[in-house]
């Protein structure tokens, strides 16, 4: 569907004598959308106070979408206001698509996973092993326990404290390839989007219908 729109431009006039002068507009002609604005003046009696020639600038208006057309509100001599929609193409399909884009993305983003409550026991686990450390320390100054027992415990929560950034580590990379795949489905949601737009028909200048053509 296209729209071709003449628009006045320039007019060049040289006067003459008239004692009426009829002026007629007819701006926008729709050819699957199409306007063209021309303008004349006379009288009655074929004298003219004013002749001159018009220059016309072309727009072509296009839906910039295949399909059939589902509405197209215009009729002959209606006046349109710029940037009015005056029809749209069928974009069901389009817009099917859209929710079926949104779904996968929040089924996505439910498996990211919970990092905190995932790392939590590790966590829990080296605060006990440190206070188990922060015991021995106190019985070692009492001659109660030994060297080894404090080597161990130390051993014990360098373990727990390695285990836990392998852990946050593989979090990340799980979380990091999740919004990946949910920006990737995002841009598909921004692409079906400027679909949907381009199903619309849009008047872009000021002018009245002279003829409306649609084909199907």
């Amino acid at each position: 569907m296209q729209a071709t729109i003449k628009h006045i431009k320039t007019m060049k006039i040289k006067t003459k004598i008239s004692t009426h002068c009829q002026l007629s507009i007819i701006s926008c002609q729709l050819i699957l959308a199409s306007l063209f604005i021309l303008s004349s003046c006379g009288n009655k009696n074929g004298d003219y106070d004013a002749s001159g020639t018009f220059e016309a600038t072309e727009i072509v208006v296009s839906s910039e979408a295949n399909g059939k057309i589902l509405a197209f509100n215009v009729e002959e001599g209606q006046v349109l206001q710029a940037n009015e929609q005056v029809g749209f193409i069928d974009s069901l399909q389009l817009f099917l698509r859209k929710k079926q884009l949104e779904t996968n993305i929040k089924a996505v983003k439910s498996r990211r996973p919970e990092t905190q409550k995932q790392i939590a026991a590790i966590e829990q686990q080296i605060v006990t092993q440190k206070n188990e450390k922060q015991r021995i320390e106190r019985l070692l100054k009492a001659n109660a326990a030994n060297l080894k027992q404090l080597d161990d415990i130390n051993a014990q929560i360098a373990y727990l404290e390695k285990q836990l950034e392998a852990q946050k580590s593989n979090l990340n990379i799980t979380s990091n390839s999740i919004n990946e795949d949910a920006a990737t489905l995002q841009v598909q949601i921004e692409q079906l989007d400027d679909q949907l737009k381009k199903c619309q028909i849009i008047n872009p200048i000021k002018g009245t219908v002279l003829v409306k053509y649609a084909e199907k």
